[in-house]
């Protein structure tokens, strides 16, 4: 198929559907038409822009998919790598959990004492108050 009923089935922009190319995590085949090359996918990018969906729900980034993308949902890998690579992915949102957490509670202060001196001794406490 083309890209426009790839993008058409996928839901998603051809522009994005470029980008998951040039990120190497949709391949296409090149054919000439005249003067023009039309790139041409297979009913199995479907099923990998699936998958990237779902990586991404998990937390992935697209830049740092590709690799993981193939490892994750090949026959080949076994279950402890499959588990190694996930656990990993866990460990990363659990840091960010606690940062998220972090940032809430500062916010939640800020509410209850919104003046601006409170702000301004916050700022200072942490380090970041630039004079």
């Amino acid at each position: 198929m083309m890209i426009g009923e790839l993008a058409k089935r996928s839901g998603l922009s051809k522009d994005g559907l470029r980008h998951y190319e040039t990120l190497g995590l949709i391949h296409s085949t090149p054919v000439a038409a005249g003067t023009r090359t039309y790139r041409i996918y297979d009913e199995t990018t479907l099923e990998r822009l699936s998958l990237i969906s779902l990586a991404k729900r998990l937390g992935f980034k697209l830049r740092e998919l590709t690799e993981p993308l193939d490892r994750l949902f090949s026959d080949t890998v076994s279950r402890e790598e499959r588990a190694q690579i996930i656990s990993e992915k866990v460990a990363e949102v659990d840091i960010k959990i606690e940062e998220l957490k972090s940032a809430r509670n500062l916010l939640a202060a800020f509410v209850d004492t919104p003046d601006k001196d409170f702000m301004d001794a916050m700022l200072k406490d942490m380090g970041l108050w630039l004079e």
